[in-house]
């Protein structure tokens, strides 16, 4: 048992290993269940029940790794392992891109994502991947939020050297009481018992490293939640930073599991 009570940079560099190596020793049995998984869809025939149970495991097997994931990116966090890697990007085009594609994953609730931009491309430097985790973690989060056949609204803002982005759902909104303590590590997103509580914690702690900010609102109906950060240009085309070439390409069926 880890003893939560760590007095020395020993102990937490213990605790940082054993995380690190759990996680590792993950990866490998849920790339084969998901080759597995892959496999059987592609078998011609199968009876509807077959492909029924299939998909409830495909979806469970989403929601296992993403906690997996979500759990060893808590440990980097905490440690000041994530670092920004910048590439120039269009921004609006990124965006955009992350709600089609998220889009198709909410049909079977009948909810729409209606993205909006004041203009077509905007180009700044951006860490692509911890935009998507941002993106797709509160269009996760509004979609739990959301009634059968809402829609959830992604808007783009550009000014005085800022790039925001608003993600606004119409469901029962957040209690006053509640809007303080949403971001914070496993406070944010368990009242519904559907998530591990890092989802909204780990939004702003990579908002926060990109020099950003997160703001959340009761828009009466629903909750509106605004990410921040200023734009400045890079002419270093850095490599896109890689967690994990499984779980950066499954990324938008993990993020929304829960459906």
């Amino acid at each position: 048992m880890i003893d939560a009570n760590m007095e020395t940079i020993q102990d937490l560099d213990s605790v940082t290993g054993f995380y690190e190596a759990l996680y590792h020793d993950l990866k490998t049995p849920m790339t084969i269940l998901f080759n597995n998984i892959i496999a059987l869809e592609r078998i011609d025939g199968l009876p509807k029940i077959a492909l029924d149970y299939l998909e409830a495991i495909k979806r469970s097997s989403f929601r296992m790794a993403k906690l997996v994931r979500d759990a060893n990116d808590r440990v980097r966090l905490s440690q000041g392992l994530f670092v920004p890697r910048y590439v120039m990007t269009d921004g609006v085009a990124l965006i955009k891109n992350i709600c089609e594609s998220a889009h198709v994953l909410m049909l079977n609730k009948n909810i729409r994502i209606v993205f909006s931009s004041p203009v077509p491309t905007f180009k700044m430097a951006m860490d692509q991947q911890m935009w998507e985790r941002i993106i797709l973690n509160l269009l996760a989060n509004a979609k739990d939020y959301s009634y059968w056949g809402d829609e959830i609204h992604c808007k783009i803002n550009i000014k005085d050297g800022n790039f925001s982005v608003s993600i606004r759902d119409f469901g029962k909104g957040i209690a006053p009481e509640l809007a303080n303590k949403i971001f914070l590590r496993y406070k944010g997103d368990t009242g519904r018992g559907l998530r591990s509580g890092l989802g909204l914690y780990i939004v702003k702690e990579l908002s926060t490293l990109m020099n950003g900010e997160v703001q959340i609102y009761n828009a009466n109906p629903g909750t509106e939640v605004l990410i921040n950060v200023p734009v400045f240009h890079t002419e270093e085309q850095q490599e896109i930073m890689t967690i994990d070439d499984f779980f950066s390409d499954n990324m938008i069926q993990m993020e929304l599991s829960s459906i």
